[in-house]
């Protein structure tokens, strides 16, 4: 772990990419993070940064350090079974193509899932992080608004639609024709 999969051509002969050259310096200061850089079939760097969530907000910050114009992108939950997961993609370096481009991963146990929240690092991730709360239950620990973005106020509490267990939407709800997210007794509207 910590350790940079280097591949591209440029890597083998010592020069390092603009791609290259963040891993590497991301994989230095955290060396419990996995760090990669992957080419797309379009021939396009990424570096992949899969990092712990106790060192989540300090890898955020350590991005703005590298680059103060670092622009967030996006920021996706995901339910891996296990564990819940939030990947943001950035994008940095940007003044001269090409831009660096990083997906962060960061994962969180599903009993126990928060994360910490980065909004005040990044303003625009507020947004990615109420829609992670409210479609997978990850709770974003100390940000400044947790009400929710798409569901309605009287969706009911502790069901999350993107999840895929049990706290996911419940059948009873998927065929409840008249009021989509009612539950009603003995089971839907039939």
């Amino acid at each position: 772990m910590g350790d940079v999969e280097k591949t591209s051509a440029s890597a083998r002969e010592g020069e390092g990419s603009k791609a290259e050259k963040v891993a590497k310096a991301i994989a230095e200061r955290f060396p419990n993070a996995q760090v990669e850089v992957k080419t797309n079939k379009w021939g396009r760097e990424r570096v992949w940064v899969r990092i712990d969530r106790e060192s989540y907000r300090e890898l955020m910050k350590f991005i703005k350090e590298l680059d103060g114009e670092a622009h967030y992108s996006i920021g996706i939950e995901q339910d891996w079974g296990e564990e819940l997961g939030f990947l943001s993609h950035l994008v940095i370096h940007y003044e001269d193509s090409p831009a660096v481009s990083l997906l962060i991963d960061v994962h969180c146990p599903k009993d126990d899932p928060t994360i910490p929240d980065i909004s005040d690092i990044f303003p625009i991730a507020l947004q990615f992080e109420r829609e992670g709360m409210e479609m997978v239950g990850v709770d974003f620990e100390n940000a400044p608004d947790k009400r929710r973005l798409f569901l309605p106020d009287d969706f009911p509490e502790g069901i999350y639609p993107l999840r895929l267990d049990d706290k996911g939407v419940p059948e009873e709800m998927v065929h409840n024709a008249g009021h989509p997210y009612l539950i009603k007794k003995g089971g839907g509207s039939r």
